[in-house]
């Protein structure tokens, strides 16, 4: 799909989607890379290329510069919120969208210029509106690239101006040897960083607890507490990896049988989920979050 991702001298605007945060962005700057003729570690200093995302905000509230792709992904996850003393602000500001427009107005060095948003669901209102306005106005030959996991996390009116493209897989679902394996097949970034962060022994034990709380014996307040202390972000997803994991396994063991009460449980569990992560980025309480969701299991 990323073949329709084409630069020539007509400005074309592109919405590239995946819930696969690092694939998305490599992909993309692989492409551009080899139609500017320059290096992956160069490719954000290059005076044609404009990229931004969630913003770094220093002591006095100055937007110092956006995350990388790498850092996004980290805090994503919930492995940081700040960049040495720089905390990582939750939303794409208009001076940052103000900043991107006057690049625009700017002659290219050579042929052409590119303007890359990554995580572009993160643009606050006014960002949103003055994107919109800056891709119906641009006249420089400047196509526009915007990351992000759906085409429905944008507003209409922005996604009708650009080409969609998705390059989430349709591969046939693989067999997996257990949940670690699972897990890290669907987040792959965190398989290469596994080691730093321990991340093998937090799934085993989050699996232990989940499963605990099913069993009601474990007291879903204490577990809570753990899972505070770990992280609410990446406890989410791997809670959503791990009812897709024993729902698949459930069903393919009982076709012939009735289905047990648990997987109604579960599914309802992972209705909700979305709703839980929009909660998340309004910094609702953790605590608050994964005091309910352990009950819940535990129901």
């Amino acid at each position: 799909m990323i073949d329709q991702l084409i630069f020539d001298d007509i400005s074309r605007n592109y919405l590239v989607t995946s819930s696969d945060i690092s694939k998305r962005y490599m992909l993309t700057t692989e492409k551009l890379c080899k139609f500017m003729n320059i290096s992956s570690e160069n490719i954000l200093r290059n005076p044609d290329i404009k990229y931004i995302c969630q913003p770094k905000i220093d002591k006095s509230g100055k937007i110092v510069g956006s995350i990388s792709n790498h850092d996004l992904l980290l805090n994503h996850y919930g492995l940081i919120n700040k960049i040495d003393s720089n905390r990582i602000g939750n939303e794409i500001t208009i001076n940052q969208v103000r900043d991107l427009i006057s690049f625009t107005q700017i002659s290219a060095h050579k042929s052409k210029k590119i303007v890359i948003i990554n995580n572009v669901s993160k643009m606050n209102n006014e960002a949103s509106s003055a994107l919109l306005k800056t891709l119906e106005e641009v006249t420089s030959n400047c196509s526009f690239i915007l990351l992000c996991n759906s085409s429905n996390d944008v507003h209409e009116t922005i996604r009708s101006r650009c080409q969609t493209i998705s390059i989430d897989s349709t591969d046939i679902e693989a067999i997996h040897k257990d949940f670690n394996d699972y897990f890290y097949s669907k987040h792959e970034f965190l398989k290469k960083i596994s080691e730093e962060y321990n991340l093998d022994n937090m799934l085993v034990d989050t699996v232990t607890q989940i499963e605990g709380l099913l069993n009601k014996t474990n007291d879903p307040i204490e577990i809570a507490n753990i899972w505070d202390k770990t992280g609410v972000k990446l406890i989410i997803e791997v809670i959503c990896a791990y009812i897709t994991f024993i729902t698949k396994n459930i069903i393919s063991t009982n076709l012939k049988n009735k289905l047990p009460a648990d997987l109604k449980k579960l599914s309802n569990i992972y209705e909700k989920i979305p709703n839980i992560k929009t909660n998340i980025s309004m910094n609702i309480s953790s605590k608050y979050l994964l005091n309910n969701l352990s009950i819940e299991l535990a129901t």
